[in-house]
């Protein structure tokens, strides 16, 4: 369904010039999850900016579907590509209605039956007709969050970009949007490609990933081998050891030396 080859994107020239992406590929199955992990500045989410025309390709190639991808993309490409952005906060406009939000993708592909697209599309993601002439500011983050979800999916697409899309959620929130992801993917046959720098999130909801570091991808492995700590690489061992956090273990040194 998805198809990166030899992605470069660079950031000015000369002295500022910044290869934000060098030359990153992977391939992603039609239903698949696939995740893109690492630390802040590792260029996940420029890969997805990419994708999706907001970043600008250097070199290389963008699949979908076995189509290369053009720029300006067209409106086919946004029928088969949508994005879920990090801050639900950040995303929705803070003066149109759900209802509105909702619409606009409508009429801008002209798409007929907007009202009853609008009650399909809040009832998949677990909300009632109640919220459509909400404002954002009425809204949790959660409920955010699960709008700008529906905003993605009203249109179909076959794919999804989901760009840390719980990080600024509480974490029984998170665990609430996961699920509800999770739970669309099977239901609509979506593909996804998740970027997280928690690799619990990833475990959760993907089966294979990239590893990224400073632009560059370190390794490609399965979903089993975070869970099981079994990665060969030495930075996605770091990487896992460093999402574990506090161990009692780990803090017995610094309770003897405290005695």
């Amino acid at each position: 369904m998805l198809d990166i080859q030899n992605l470069n994107v660079v950031y000015g020239t000369g002295r500022l010039r910044v290869d934000a992406v060098k030359n990153v590929s992977f391939h992603v199955e039609p239903g698949a999850a696939y995740g893109l992990v690492g630390e802040s500045g590792s260029g996940k989410s420029t890969v997805l900016r990419a994708i999706c025309g907001l970043a600008p390709i250097s070199d290389g190639r963008v699949l979908v579907d076995g189509q290369a991808v053009t720029t300006p993309r067209g409106k086919a490409f946004y029928r088969t590509v949508q994005m879920v952005f990090q801050d639900p906060y950040a995303s929705l406009h803070p003066r149109h209605t759900v209802d509105r939000t909702l619409s606009e993708p409508l009429a801008i592909h002209g798409e007929k039956d907007a009202e009853a697209r609008i009650l399909q599309a809040l009832r998949e993601v677990g909300l009632g007709p109640s919220f459509r002439f909400r404002y954002p500011h009425q809204l949790s983050g959660g409920q955010r969050q699960r709008i700008a979800i529906a905003r993605a999916l009203i249109l179909r697409p076959k794919v999804l970009l989901l760009d840390e899309p719980t990080s600024a959620l509480d974490a029984s929130v998170q665990a609430e949007i996961l699920n509800l992801l999770d739970d669309l993917r099977r239901r609509l046959g979506l593909t996804y490609i998740l970027v997280s720098h928690d690799l619990a999130v990833v475990a959760h909801l993907c089966e294979r990933l990239l590893v990224m570091r400073n632009g560059e991808a370190v390794e490609e492995t399965l979903a089993e081998s975070l869970r099981s700590g079994a990665a060969s690489n030495g930075y996605t061992q770091a990487l896992i050891q460093a999402s574990q956090g506090f161990t009692r273990v780990a803090s017995q040194p610094a309770q003897a030396l405290a005695g």
